[in-house]
């Protein structure tokens, strides 16, 4: 798919002063500027990001009461389970709170609703089971923010919940005991995009933090509730807990700036270590035992294989894989995982065929706003995954329904930057059961006879609210430079914007007037050459681009490129790589 070059204005004057007074690379200033942070005092926390630099937790709406019923509960020895969500963020949000209470010394259970069985979110029916348990205090990890009746339920029972989660909250907030999100409108939290495990990471700040002065042993015997003290250094008791941050984060596809840049960045660093056994275990199956881990490392190969448990199976094999203490019962569990992952994509690539063919059969995909599709032979754990991929070809707001026998609909749904997914769903909400998410994902349930109707409804809010620029992918280009402008000191600077994800990605430069040198195919479809401007040449592969290599026998020269320079390492020896994001020729790629 042709994208749209998008380069960013320059502003010289400020980009000159902000590299003059933190003595930064101008381009590196520039970039920083590009990516919205335009003042000396926030570029400078970028660049000298700390964990031990992070916002009061009580800055969240119902923190104070949420520690106050969690001391109280600890107190008295109630029974409290922590209930989670069965993806990556709400699997390391339950095994976060429930080895945090653990080594506080108390021991919380947790539940995780099968997908395909129960769904998502907070159940009636199991919360009925809970109270069975003698559980008085539930708190929910990543999900609740649209739970009113199920909280509701359980407060008839005598339960009172905490709600922890990072989704869009709706108009009337369930009536829980405590709902701590960060988008809460009344939210005074200066950062709004917490994924789920860093909303449970902050409560088990506030609970730190609230309780000052005690410690593990102590704490069972706090009666009182101290208030609030200034923010501290992370406190080491959270710290082994990062890794888990880091993974629910990526996963969740968090933005990584602000307070999630923080957290992520240290957590790899943990994750690369792979002392938790767990950790260890997922990295020996993946083959990257040994290795350091990237965000697209956790994205693309950790990520899946935690997600596919809970998309084919039972989500709880996740959680025992991060609380286990045993490396054999870790072992077992990272088997199973990487077994469901080769499951898991097997599933994916057919029903993946199935819906482009249903495209391009059903849908005049040059005139549709978006694309709803739905059928009873799509596994409902994977059609997220499919969705994601659907947009990224097509570029319009996907949702893929799968349909049960009794005519009720599982939908998941993506969308692009450009749409709002959440507000437009909104908008048509009569036609759905129920919904719920953010920006750019969300999952509805809709009855097979509302699905035409709704189909046609969202495609007019899509057709709407963008124009037709706004389905053209586009491709932002930092700054115009010359391959001699790149070497291995300036590489290192940008080591300094790491680690790079949504809202911070890597940096991507546009070279104009260059020849391609020894153009070949590599690996799977991948195109590898050299380019050379005037006397200046480096190395540069294209991933998936490997259709290109015709337009170099038409057009050998005189093309311009779009790449992100990185420091490529072989046997030793350090070179310059650039992985090309685009090409634009001197001729039509349609001719």
């Amino acid at each position: 798919m042709k994208k749209r070059w998008v380069v960013y204005e320059q502003d010289l004057r400020l980009q000159d002063y902000i590299a003059k007074t933190l003595q930064i690379n101008p381009l590196i200033a520039q970039i920083l500027i590009n990516r919205g942070i335009k003042t000396v005092e926030g570029i400078n926390d970028f660049l000298t990001s700390s964990i031990n630099n992070l916002h009061d937790p009580f800055l969240l709406p119902d923190m104070e009461k949420a520690v106050e019923r969690i001391g109280r509960a600890i107190s008295s020895g109630e029974g409290i389970l922590i209930y989670g969500d069965y993806d990556v963020d709400g699997v390391t949000a339950t095994s976060l709170l429930y080895l945090f209470f653990k080594e506080i010394g108390y021991d919380a259970s947790y539940y995780i609703p099968h997908r395909l069985r129960e769904g998502y979110g907070l159940r009636e029916d199991a919360i009925y089971k809970i109270k069975e348990k003698g559980i008085s205090l539930i708190i929910t990890a990543d999900c609740g923010i649209t739970s009113n009746p199920q909280v509701a339920a359980a407060r008839g029972l005598g339960i009172d919940v905490i709600i922890t989660d990072h989704h869009e909250p709706p108009d009337v907030l369930p009536q829980a005991y405590a709902v701590i999100n960060p988008n809460r409108t009344d939210s005074l939290y200066p950062f709004r995009d917490l994924a789920g495990v860093g909303v449970a990471m902050k409560l088990a700040q506030g609970v730190l933090q609230g309780f000052k002065g005690s410690r593990i042993q102590g704490f069972k015997e706090i009666k009182e509730f101290n208030d609030p003290v200034t923010p501290q250094p992370l406190d080491p008791i959270l710290h082994k807990y990062l890794d888990l941050v880091a993974l629910g984060t990526i996963a969740d596809v968090s933005p990584l700036i602000g307070e999630n840049r923080k957290l992520v960045k240290e957590g790899l660093k943990l994750l690369s270590k792979g002392e938790r056994k767990g950790i260890a275990a997922l990295k020996l199956v993946s083959n990257l035992d040994g290795q350091n881990i990237s965000v697209g490392i956790v994205g693309f190969t950790l990520a899946p294989r935690i997600n596919a448990a809970g998309r084919l199976d039972d989500a709880d094999i996740g959680v025992m894989l991060l609380t286990t203490d045993s490396e054999e019962e870790a072992v077992r569990c990272a088997k199973m995982m990487d077994e469901k992952n080769r499951e898991r994509q097997r599933i994916e690539e057919e029903i993946l065929n199935e819906v482009k063919e249903r495209i391009n059969k059903d849908i005049d995909i040059n005139n549709a706003k978006a694309i709803v599709l739905s059928s009873e032979n799509w596994h409902q754990g994977v059609i997220g995954i499919i969705a994601s991929r659907i947009v990224d070809e097509y570029y319009r707001p996907t949702i893929l329904i799968s349909m049960r026998e009794d005519g009720i609909g599982k939908g998941s749904a993506r969308s692009i930057p450009a749409f709002h997914l959440y507000d437009g769903l909104l908008e048509c909400s009569s036609y759905l059961d129920a919904f719920g998410g953010h920006k750019y994902a969300a999952g509805i349930t809709i009855r097979k006879d509302r699905i035409d109707l709704f189909s046609e409804r969202f495609n007019e809010i899509v057709g709407a609210k963008l124009k037709n620029e706004d389905f053209v992918p586009r491709l932002y280009i930092d700054s115009e430079i010359n391959i001699n402008d790149l070497n291995f000191k300036i590489l290192k600077g940008f080591e300094l914007l790491e680690p790079f994800g949504i809202s911070n990605p890597e940096p991507v430069f546009s070279i104009s007037d260059v020849e391609a040198l020894y153009p070949k195919i590599v690996g799977k479809n991948h195109l590898k050459l050299k380019v050379r401007q005037e006397r200046a040449q480096a190395d540069a592969i294209g991933f998936n681009m490997g259709e290109k290599i015709q337009m170099f026998n038409e057009s050998g020269s005189g093309f311009d490129i779009a790449v992100t320079p990185r420091l490529n390492e072989w046997q030793g020896t350090l070179s310059i790589q650039m992985k090309i994001k685009d090409i634009r020729f001197p001729v039509s790629e349609d001719a």
